[in-house]
Order: structure tokens, then C-alpha cells, then sequence
């Protein structure tokens, strides 16, 4: 009897070492599979369903390889996503723009328009908020100045005995505690100052998240443009025009509207329109600058934006017109 009990404690303790080597094997799928996720999740970012993408990401996450067609092994990893998410407020524009920069980098790697989709995605990420180093003020390169000269300033402190000498008078100790008592001034004054005037600086934009719901006609994503517009809020009249656009070109059957797909995605489908192409990629380009880069516009800015989009319009009903 006793055994018996030693050998199945055996088999047990060898089923616990042998298990977690089971549970870390790479999760593997195929490139149609990882490219629906994808999009999938793409999708659920982009109408700010924070819900459906954290589900989907669980699935992204898991995923370690990716199988190509010619059925090589290619590594991923999703961490960032991971990361992004177990923030208390995710950034769901800027996962919308990781999301989509992956989408367009499964294309082709030799053709011209994955270079070009790289070398646009590699614009809009060198721009703030995305890059720290130009997202930073003056004021807090000053602050780092000012703080880097203050540490050259400070002299070694001497080494403090364990107990006080009786009658010591040496002049070093008055020094250091002088130097002491002025740097605290000093960054008492510096950390006042921060609270009072520097905090608006790092405040979040209170718009970063996508609507629950977009509009499903030219009509309709007019008036919400418009009413953006007259509230200021500026950044999502923005988006809601360029929506409009891709909407009347939907009606016109030029250009078939897809939520799931990426923006450069939709400009590949007008190589027989250059000139259209041409108009649309200067309207996505102040739209991606201003949605997931953050860059800031103004009401001359977005009356320009606004004529492009009029102008873009007034084009595709000529052509409409002479065609008929």
C-alpha cells in the first residue's frame, strides 16, 4: 500500500514539472487569423468599445508566432498592448494608431505603398505626444537645467561622525547647512510654482476617447462636424469631416467605406483616382495629426481643413456630372 502512494506521489510531482513546460508553449495561429484580430480590434478601439478591445487583446496577447504563407515562423509580441491597457485610463486613440501602424506593416514588404505607409506612420509617431523629447515645455527643460546645476553646486557632504563632538567648531558644518537650507528654499519656491502655474501644461485632453457611436451618413456626420464645430471643440469636428468624406464617397460608389479597415488602407483603393487620392491624403494627414497625434488647430486651421474637404466634394460632383 505505502507503495502505491509513493508511486503515484511520483507521478504527481512529475506532472507538476512536466505541466508548466505544456502551458508555455508558444501560442501559434495563422496570418489570416492574427490580421482578423487585428482588425478586429482595430475597430473596437477606434469606436471606443474599451470592453471588446480588452477581450480581443487577451487573444493578441496570448499569441507568440505567426505562421506566413510560405510557412515560416514569425515572432510577435503584444506586450505594449498589455501595458497600455492596465493603465488606469487607456489611450485609446493612441492603441487605434499601434493597432492600425501593425495592420498596414502586414502588407507586402516590398512594395511602394508599405514603404510609404512606414514612412507616413513614422511621421505621425515622431510628432508629440508620441515622442517625449519635442513633447516637453521649455519650462520642464529648465527644470531639468536647473536642477543638473544645483547637483554640481552641492559640495560632497564630509563624513558624519556617529556621535557629536563636544565643542566642535568647524566652519564646514555651518556651510553645508546653510547650502542645505537654501536649496530647500529654493525648491520649495520651484515646487510651488509648479502646483500654481505648470499643472494646466500636463492636464489630459478631455476628448483623447472616440465617441461610442459615429455617424452612418454624409448627412449626419455634417451636423455632428458642425456641431463640434460650434462647441470648439475643434479636434472631433475635425474627425467627423474627414468621416463625411469617406461617407459621400461611399454614396458616390468611388470609394466603399469599411470602419474595419485602416486609413491608408482606404487610399490604396483610389490608384485609378490620382488626383481624388491626392486630395484625400492631404485631408487624412491633418486628421491623423490631429486625432491620434494631438496636434493642436485652430479655428484658420480648420476653416482651411474645411475647405480642402469642400473643395475634395465639389470635385467628385463634376466628375459626376460630366460622366451623366
Amino acid at each position: 500500500m505505502r507503495f502505491r502512494l509513493s508511486l503515484m506521489g511520483c507521478w504527481l510531482m512529475i506532472w507538476l514539472i512536466w505541466l508548466p513546460d505544456v502551458s508555455a508553449q508558444p501560442v501559434e495561429v495563422s496570418l489570416t487569423e492574427y490580421d482578423r484580430l487585428l482588425r478586429a480590434a482595430y475597430t473596437a478601439a477606434q469606436r471606443g468599445d474599451l470592453l471588446e478591445v480588452r477581450a480581443l487583446a487577451d487573444e493578441l496577447i496570448a499569441i507568440r508566432q505567426v505562421r506566413m504563407p510560405d510557412g515560416q515562423i514569425a515572432p510577435v509580441d503584444q506586450s505594449w498592448l498589455a501595458e497600455m491597457l492596465a493603465q488606469p485610463t487607456p489611450d485609446l486613440p493612441r492603441i487605434t494608431a499601434r493597432l492600425g501602424a501593425l495592420i498596414d506593416a502586414l502588407e507586402p514588404t516590398g512594395s511602394a505603398v508599405a514603404a510609404d505607409a512606414l514612412q507616413h506612420w513614422e511621421a505621425v509617431f515622431n510628432e508629440p505626444p508620441f515622442n517625449h523629447s519635442q513633447s516637453e515645455s521649455w519650462l520642464t527643460r529648465f527644470l531639468n537645467w536647473l536642477f543638473e546645476r544645483l547637483a554640481d553646486l552641492l559640495p560632497d557632504l564630509p563624513d558624519v561622525p556617529a556621535a557629536p563632538v563636544a565643542g566642535d567648531g568647524s566652519p564646514i558644518s555651518g556651510i553645508v547647512w546653510a547650502t542645505l537650507a537654501v536649496i530647500a528654499l529654493l525648491f520649495g519656491g520651484l515646487l510651488l510654482f509648479w502646483i500654481r502655474g505648470v499643472r494646466r501644461v500636463f492636464q489630459p485632453v478631455t476628448t483623447a476617447a472616440s465617441p461610442t457611436t459615429d455617424p452612418v451618413t454624409f448627412a449626419e456626420a455634417q451636423r455632428m462636424a458642425e456641431a463640434a464645430r460650434q462647441a470648439g471643440d475643434l479636434r472631433n469636428a475635425v474627425r467627423y469631416l474627414y468621416l463625411a468624406v469617406l461617407l459621400w464617397l461611399d454614396d458616390q460608389k468611388i470609394l466603399p467605406y469599411q470602419p474595419s479597415l485602416t486609413n491608408r488602407e482606404h487610399l490604396q483603393r483610389l490608384q485609378d483616382w490620382p488626383a481624388l487620392r491626392d486630395q484625400l491624403l492631404t485631408l487624412m494627414t491633418t486628421f491623423e495629426k490631429t486625432w491620434y497625434g494631438f496636434q493642436a488647430i485652430d479655428e484658420a486651421t480648420f476653416a482651411g481643413y474645411e475647405q480642402q474637404a469642400t473643395s475634395l466634394l465639389r470635385q467628385v460632383r463634376s466628375s459626376n456630372e460630366a460622366a451623366s
